[in-house]
């Protein structure tokens, strides 16, 4: 009876042990919190360990990726060690962090991750892919630490949320206006920029989605001003802070290559602006994509073309 009980520990042992991941593998697959600003904040990790760093900094503020990475970087996980960071306030971030967070503590949040992930996986440099809201957060980076980052890629920076949403007013009360739409014209004209509240927010979002082919009824539109409403109270005072940057004002210097993706029918952070900024950008090495039948939401609606644009233009610049 031993020896059986003997042979059938053995056989499971031995079963348990195929079915579970080799020791040595590279392959990451993880969730966690950490200690970051003296929060406790969730990241979630996937990719091969041994390949390039990657932090994929999400957009809002406030709108965390982990949670549907699946769609944003499943590609480039086969290439890197991806990371996405629900920041403060965030997703699972959220938990012990409902305080409205400022400009400084969200920027000193991405220091703290960046020294962390440096540390945990013993790299000296990452990429960093933002997108939008995240850009913010990335142009810090690129400009404090050049020598901790290997390459920035800017999706749908915000450079000036002012002149960006100046500009998208125009357009669009002279695209009403020449089809005698008097209730949008009305409602636009109503818009205060800089946005004094989500109102303002919710009613210039709500005509760029109608301009660009997509309208929003009246019964969901009331679901997006309740998405506004509750987020405004964390995060609008944060928004605004966004207001100060001016990165059109100046030229941009970058010591580490930039690479930047605008969606052509973008009217949130301004294709426009976002070329004339490209044009002014000086880095080592840069280049801009401009993605064909997109708006602002790059990584909703264009993820495999963004995710194989940045893993050829990286594999590239590595050769």
């Amino acid at each position: 009876m031993k020896y059986l009980l003997t042979v059938i520990c053995i056989a499971l042992s031995a079963t348990l042990f195929a079915q579970s991941p080799r020791l040595d593998s590279t392959r990451v697959d993880t969730t966690q919190f950490v200690k970051i600003g003296g929060s406790k904040q969730f990241i979630s990790i996937k990719g091969n360990k041994s390949k390039p760093l990657m932090l994929y900094l999400h957009g809002g503020p406030g709108a965390a990726s982990a949670s549907h990475r699946e769609q944003i970087t499943h590609i480039l996980e086969e290439h890197f060690l991806v990371v996405h960071w629900d920041q403060r306030g965030s997703g699972k971030s959220s938990i012990g962090n409902l305080k409205s967070p400022t400009l400084s503590v969200m920027k000193q949040d991405t220091e703290d991750i960046l020294e962390y992930l440096l540390e945990a996986f013993q790299k000296d440099k990452m990429i960093v892919v933002a997108n939008s809201w995240g850009t913010v957060l990335g142009f810090h980076l690129a400009t404090e630490y050049p020598n901790k980052i290997a390459s920035l890629v800017a999706v749908s920076p915000v450079l000036d949320n002012q002149k960006s949403q100046n500009t998208a007013q125009a357009k669009l009360i002279k695209h009403y206006k020449a089809r005698n739409k008097k209730e949008a014209v009305r409602q636009l004209k109503a818009v205060h920029i800089p946005y004094e509240n989500v109102e303002d927010m919710a009613v210039q979002f709500k005509w760029i989605s109608d301009y660009k082919g997509t309208p929003i009824p009246e019964n969901e539109f009331g679901q997006y001003m309740k998405f506004f409403k509750e987020w405004e109270p964390q995060w609008m005072p944060l928004y605004k802070e966004l207001y100060s940057i001016k990165a059109l004002k100046h030229r941009t210097l970058f010591k580490i290559p930039v690479y930047v993706f605008i969606g052509e029918d973008d009217l949130t952070t301004g294709f426009e602006l976002t070329q004339k900024f490209y044009e002014r950008l000086e880095a080592p090495k840069k280049q801009l994509f401009r993605l064909k039948n997109v708006g602002h939401q790059i990584p909703m609606y264009k993820s495999v073309e963004m995710q194989n644009l940045i893993y050829n233009v990286l594999a590239k610049a590595n050769k």
